[in-house]
């Protein structure tokens, strides 16, 4: 009987069940889900890479300027479109090399410039006829520089208060060991370059030292024009008691109280200025603009951008 039942086709019969129709159904519905999300899914990956792609651009900012930022021989270099984040992690890297350069440095000058730099020494001469505590500003030093390397005075323009300069240079200066000589710890270059293929404005700031560049970031601003958008990098504030001297047009940056300083200004990769200019934005500065105006708006560039800096002359003293 038992060995009957083990081979009874109608008992197999009962212990097996087949898929009904319904449970088919839901089956096919579950597998079209998935698939459908998982198409999604690659299609945003993709567009997203599209996105990217399309973000990052070939400029063309001439020999000449190739050769002096980055020692290419070439006439363009890859670039972003701003605003890019990606970018601005760049930004970040050289800004914290920036605040440890000035950490350690005996002296900040920043120098201003239409063209582009190619004065980056690794020592200075410093006589011992000359007084240091003379070079107490942009200017000072300047002329200093221009008396010893004389092919500096065709590059740095003289400026005070707020530069009128699109480009400018920050000389960042420390002991060197050496008698009549003041070393140079790093240079570094902000450059503003108008292009027309593609139109726009590309921006750097490059770190040079022992007059090899160490690093630097760039972004493209697209078809924002140079003249109209971009303002003032440097602004010095002298000390308190240059008061004695009446000049109405520099008396209010006659303001610091123990140590002459600077506010400065790096491109932010994360702006976005289409075609307005950084002026229609609250607390923007045009280079068109009077000394004393851009005093009062140029701080509050600090609410506008992570790039925004207060440095003393002399972070050492």
């Amino acid at each position: 009987m038992t060995g009957n039942y083990l081979y009874n086709p109608k008992g197999t019969s009962k212990n097996t069940h087949a898929f009904s129709l319904t449970e088919v159904m839901i089956a096919s519905s579950i597998s079209a889900c998935l698939i459908t999300g998982v198409a999604l899914i690659m299609s945003s990956i993709g567009s997203s890479l599209q996105k990217q792609k399309s973000n990052f651009i070939k400029v063309n900012i001439g020999h000449k300027a190739a050769k002096a930022y980055y020692n290419i021989n070439s006439e363009s270099v890859n670039s972003y479109n701003a605003p890019n984040y990606g970018r601005a992690a760049s930004a970040d890297r050289l800004k914290s090399k920036f605040n440890d350069d000035i950490t350690d440095s005996s002296a900040v000058f920043c120098l201003a410039r239409d063209s582009v730099n190619t004065i980056r020494p690794v020592y200075i001469p410093l006589d011992n006829d000359i007084d240091a505590r003379t070079l107490d500003s942009p200017e000072a030093f300047r002329n200093h520089l221009g008396s010893v390397m004389t092919q500096s005075q065709s590059v740095f323009k003289s400026w005070r208060g707020v530069s009128q300069f699109k480009n400018g240079s920050i000389f960042i200066l420390t002991s060197s060991g050496f008698s009549g000589f003041i070393a140079v710890r790093a240079v570094y270059d902000i450059d503003f370059h108008r292009t027309t293929s593609p139109e726009g404005t590309y921006a750097s700031v490059k770190r040079y030292s022992w007059n090899q560049l160490t690093d630097y970031y760039d972004v493209f601003y697209p078809e924002v024009i140079l003249e109209e958008s971009f303002a003032s990098i440097f602004s010095f504030y002298e000390k308190r008691t240059r008061r004695i001297l009446k000049e109405e047009e520099f008396e209010k940056f006659k303001m610091a109280r123990e140590m002459p300083f600077y506010f400065i200004w790096w491109p932010d990769p994360t702006f976005e200025f289409g075609n307005r200019s950084l002026l229609s934005h609250s607390g923007g500065i045009s280079s068109g603009s009077s000394n004393a105006n851009d005093e009062l708006r140029y701080g509050k560039l600090a609410y506008s951008s992570n790039y925004f800096f207060t440095v003393p002359l002399s972070p050492s003293l």
